[in-house]
């Protein structure tokens, strides 16, 4: 029997990769300037949008999103309950309530069929989170989101390079949507 530990993840890192650490480190500029401009270019043209921006963590992407929608104490936030744990968390940062909703039993993504029924007078928003790759079914959501007037913070930090119909994940252009991975026309 072995004990060998498996790894969540093994980075691949090279030498480019050891190179531009070390560049990027001898420039003096660690939190922004030129490489993360170049990366937030690159990032909005490759998901089809006109900005990106970059942040340290999804954590902090989800923090952003419903802090620019409003997000208030007494507010209520659905989320699923096959995420990480900072999708409800954050919504706590701002003394709002995380409603879970359960979660498909195929594809682990917020069950589109339970979200109404967890919707109140205090719900404002959801977070659906595309599972390992695995779009949520918008479609179904995006229709509650409208009957409700909900805005919808797609989490697709788990999903890329998915797609959903024609677009990119965090890119789908829809009634009342902001996404973790957007650009500024998305906000309404």
């Amino acid at each position: 029997m072995s004990s060998e530990f498996i790894p969540f993840h093994k980075p691949s890192i090279g030498e480019d990769e050891v190179r531009s650490v070390v560049e990027t480190l001898q420039s003096g500029w660690l939190t922004t300037g030129r490489k993360v401009k170049t990366f937030e270019g690159n990032f909005a043209q490759y998901i089809g949008c006109s900005h990106a921006v970059a942040v340290n963590s999804a954590t902090a992407a989800l923090h952003l999103a419903l802090d620019a929608v409003g997000i208030v104490e007494g507010d209520e936030v659905i989320v699923p309950t096959m995420t990480f744990a900072a999708t409800a968390e954050v919504v706590t940062y701002f003394k709002a309530k995380p409603v879970l909703v359960d979660c498909e039993s195929d594809t682990l993504n917020i069950d589109p069929d339970q979200i109404e029924r967890h919707i109140t007078p205090q719900t404002r928003a959801l977070i659906p989170v595309d599972i390992a790759g695995h779009p949520c079914e918008f479609e179904k959501i995006l229709e509650i989101a409208k009957r409700y007037d909900l805005i919808v913070i797609e989490d697709a930090a788990h999903a890329l390079p998915a797609r959903y119909g024609q677009q990119t994940v965090g890119r789908i252009k829809r009634y009342n949507l902001l996404f973790v991975l957007c650009d500024k026309d998305n906000y309404y």
